[in-house]
């Protein structure tokens, strides 16, 4: 498992075209007259010339897909109830009501897909319903290029990225995240193309910066210029508005439809890294890629620049180098001044480089980082090492068990195994044991191998090193009990140790927790191995 969330990669989704820079929603259609999230309210939306009109989409209990805000009907309807609990002929005898003296109904999707497509874009509210049967409606309408997905919890996330990776995506942000750093470190691990309601200036310019899009809420009861103003200070691309019409009308009078007002911050150039970058560098002699590093140096490094090794995850048989969240090197290089250094190693495939392949990799890495350490200018007699998964093993099996001089000063965990031999948390069959197995090419649990690559058998209190280590409480892969084992291990030898335990997080953590863990790195590099 790599550190990030997801394999988050950095090419763009585009958002669907629009004619208008600053795009206008129609929030729930443009209901001033008629219905919300009715047919008649999106052909009011497209008269008034939004550009998207928002539709909160909801399953029924025979799975069919249908256009509801509440989770219920009482508030829209004569009716009350679940949605879920309702099938689509219940739902379609219902009357949406808000004193109009024509009837409406609640549609389903595929009769919205109809009446926008080639005429308006979609920002579909996912409230609750089956990604798979409507991305298929979607897709059976023509309407991929037309359609903005906002998310409204993170399983959803997951889904959409794996079923219909190429529809843009929007949220709003975790509680979290509150300044313009944590949010730089969300956004280096999730990848989306739309944020809603960010208030703060610097965010809108760091949420710019990395190519995402902001649009604000600006529906309340005293919606109007005033209202519109502030929200366009801000510098966002879009606005969502109980009042499409009347939003259009003023945004042209004072010629903002196109652009963004004179006042607003100027449009972003994205910023290039300002440290140095080597990539693909070789360590050793294995084939291919396997002994290949990639280096981030501060341009003004020198002999006491301190150097931080990272370990891909993977359980031992994939991952890359690349993994390495670049917002995460630009912390630590471009704002901290530490040198990073993510490296390759050899991988087990068809049977072959089983351990100790992969620890004689970091052997060779480390060694040859020490020896080029004079001729580059940078200090390679301390070492921090961090790792994700099985590198989070690597990491802390060479602290514990292969540094006889001392070098590493630290080490971040970051759900990696600690103990091999530990049967319970890998059950017979499992991915766990099988992922083992593979690994050392032995099945036993107490055969000497094991013990030789359990990081937990070689801490004493002459081996530990400072550790921070950070763990999902749900992990199915690397049982919680294995941080916590060793953390419990460490204190007992008065080691210096942190334990993070995230409760509802699996293998790897979510994207709210990973902006926790970066600050928290943070906070114990500058503690245990200050870059100055």
């Amino acid at each position: 498992m790599c550190l990030a969330v997801h394999a988050v990669g950095q090419s763009q989704i585009a958002l669907p075209e629009s004619k208008n820079k600053l795009v206008v929603i129609a929030h729930r259609g443009n209901h001033v007259d008629v219905p919300e999230n009715t047919i008649a309210s999106f052909k009011e939306a497209i008269k008034a010339g939004a550009d998207y009109v928002e539709v909160d989409l909801r399953s029924s209990k025979d799975g069919h897909l249908v256009v509801v805000h509440d989770a219920t009907v009482d508030r829209t309807t004569n009716g009350k109830g679940k949605v879920a609990d309702m099938s689509l002929v219940e739902l379609k005898a219902l009357k949406v009501l808000n004193g109009s003296k024509k009837p409406h109904k609640i549609p389903e999707f595929s009769e919205v897909l109809k009446v926008c497509k080639g005429k308006i874009n979609i920002y579909l509210d996912f409230k609750e319903a089956d990604v798979a049967e409507t991305f298929r409606q979607i897709r059976e309408a023509g309407m991929e290029r037309q359609v903005v997905v906002y998310i409204n919890k993170i399983p959803q996330y997951k889904q959409w990225r794996s079923i219909a990776p190429e529809v843009p995506l929007m949220t709003s942000l975790f509680g979290e995240v509150k300044n313009k750093e944590q949010l730089g470190m969300f956004l280096g691990q999730v990848k989306i193309e739309v944020l809603d309601n960010i208030a703060d200036p610097e965010m809108v310019r760091v949420a710019r910066e990395n190519g995402v899009a902001v649009w604000l809420d600006v529906q309340s009861a005293s919606e109007g210029p005033d209202s519109w103003n502030e929200a366009l200070q801000k510098g966002v691309q879009g606005l969502q508005t109980d009042k499409p019409a009347e939003l259009v009308k003023y945004l042209k009078k004072n010629g903002w439809r196109d652009g963004m007002p004179v006042s607003a911050s100027a449009e972003v150039v994205k910023k290039k890294p300002s440290y140095i970058e080597l990539k693909d560098v070789k360590y050793g002699d294995a084939p291919g890629n396997e002994n290949l590093l990639d280096a981030f140096v501060p341009r003004n490094h020198t002999d006491s620049t301190k150097l931080i090794v990272y370990m891909h995850g993977g359980s031992w048989s994939r991952g890359d180098k690349s993994e390495f969240p670049k917002v995460l090197i630009d912390e630590l290089v471009e704002n901290r001044g530490y040198a990073v250094v993510s490296i390759n190693y050899r991988l087990v495939k068809d049977g072959k480089d089983l351990f100790p392949a992969q620890i004689q990799d970091v052997k060779k890495a480390l060694q040859f980082l020490a020896d080029k350490s004079k001729k580059h200018q940078y200090n390679g007699s301390q070492f921090a090492l961090m790792g994700g998964s099985a590198g989070a093993h690597l990491a802390m099996l060479y602290a514990y068990g292969h540094d006889p001089e001392k070098k590493v000063k630290a080490v971040i965990d970051l759900w990696g195994p600690t103990d091999l031999t530990d049967k319970m948390v890998r059950a017979d069959g499992s991915d766990a044991d099988n992922t083992v197995i593979r690994f050392l090419g032995e099945k036993d649990p107490q055969a000497q191998i094991a013990k030789d690559a359990s990081p937990s058998y070689h801490l004493t209190k002459e081996t530990g090193v400072p550790t921070i280590l950070f763990h999902g409480g749900e992990d199915p892969l690397v049982h919680v009990s294995q941080a916590e084992n060793l953390y419990k291990k460490l204190i007992s030898l008065d080691i210096p140790a942190q334990y993070e335990l995230y409760p509802n997080d699996k293998h790897g953590v979510s994207a709210a927790s990973m902006v926790d863990v970066m600050s928290k790195l943070l906070v114990w590099l500058e503690k245990t191995y200050p870059a100055k």
